[in-house]
């Protein structure tokens, strides 16, 4: 019983040492290969934090084209809140609300989206919720169609899952 305990119990502390207590970005809480699989891009990506405004992370990939993907979050208060309550009360052209992603979600995409240099067709999409107090929006630039909404919000719901509530605003 004694070795079945102590063992447990480094397994438990191991399995919360994984998670950090604070995250500093949203690459701690969403990895490359979550993004990778979950839209299923198949060109390698990497994640580099991106402290501009909130704790963000740029996710790049290069494929026939530049893959970029933001992630962004800011605290839902302040003029941040008042500034998210007046996108969701007239959305930006094209988005639609979103139900099942936080307190309230839209999503957007556009089609046909060319980037000065590439003779390439990109797709943007958009995937802004609020929950937990804080402001999460995803910008996708992704070739050709892009992703399916249904992987991109099952990429919002994987965030939404994490501790967004531990990434601190920067100084």
């Amino acid at each position: 019983m004694r070795v079945t305990f102590g063992l447990a119990m480094v397994v438990a502390m191991g399995a919360v040492s994984a998670l950090p207590l604070t995250a500093q970005s949203l690459c701690d809480l969403v990895p490359e290969s979550v993004v990778q699989s979950t839209l299923g891009v198949t060109t390698p990506l990497t994640a580099t934090p991106n402290t501009e405004g909130g704790n963000g992370c740029d996710y790049k990939g290069m494929a026939a084209g530049p893959i970029w993907i933001k992630a962004d979050d800011t605290d839902y208060s302040g003029i941040y809140k008042t500034i998210q309550d007046q996108q969701f009360t007239h959305l930006p052209y094209g988005a639609k609300l979103v139900a099942g992603v936080g307190d309230k979600a839209y999503y957007s995409e556009s089609h046909g989206e060319n980037i000065a240099g590439y003779q390439l067709s990109y797709s943007k999409q958009a995937l802004v919720f609020v929950a937990k107090g804080k402001i999460i929006s995803f910008i996708f630039m992704l070739l050709n169609q892009g992703a399916s909404k249904e992987s991109i919000l099952a990429l919002g719901k994987y965030t939404l899952a994490k501790p967004i509530e531990t990434l601190k605003m920067p100084n």
